[in-house]
């Protein structure tokens, strides 16, 4: 195996529980069966390694999440495959690490912003301004998605899911619960 996949992947195991930030380079060197010089031969830091995680993550994100808008010829199960898939497809998605992006690695934060940003806008005008069936009510796609993506951020986000003891997927599947049927028409 491959010396930067194997420290990679020992960080995801090691940030799953503590968060990225716990996480020091003796016990990432311990968890990969490698020495601390060995690590720093192929990154020069931990905020690489870390910076390498969340791009396999999203990486990951962007081919699940195309796999369930192509699983389905029914917009509104695909945006339910979606929403179902988010919160379950890593464990690194735990308000605990995404606190610590946000926190202490705020340029990878915003990469993680950035992506979800993009994919809500993208995914949704799509799917609004494609709707032959009458599976929506005619909204501006546009005042829409941007209305989602200001309630992704205020709602789910760490700070809020921690404060308010939600978990992960209780908070997508209530905002998106609440987007949908305010959008979705009666047949």
């Amino acid at each position: 195996m491959d010396y930067r996949r194997r420290i990679a992947d020992a960080l995801k195991e090691l940030a799953s529980i503590r968060g990225f930030y716990g996480v020091t380079v003796d016990e990432l060197a311990a968890r990969a069966g490698i020495s601390k010089r060995t690590i720093y031969r192929y990154f020069n830091s931990k905020e690489e390694i870390i910076a390498l995680v969340v791009e396999d993550l999203l990486l990951s994100l962007e081919e699940k999440v195309q796999e369930a808008l192509e699983s389905s010829n029914n917009p509104v199960e695909k945006i339910t495959n979606v929403i179902k898939l988010i919160p379950k497809s890593s464990n690194l998605l735990s308000p605990l690490v995404l606190h610590d992006l946000q926190k202490h690695y705020p340029h990878l934060w915003e990469k993680v912003e950035q992506f979800r940003a993009g994919k809500i806008q993208q995914t949704f005008e799509n799917l609004l301004a494609n709707d032959e069936q009458g599976f929506f009510r005619k909204v501006n796609p546009r005042v829409f998605t941007t209305a989602l993506i200001s309630s992704v951020r205020a709602v789910v986000n760490p700070a809020f899911i921690m404060e308010n003891n939600l978990s992960p997927e209780e908070t997508v599947e209530s905002l998106f619960s609440i987007f949908l049927y305010g959008v979705v028409a009666t047949r």
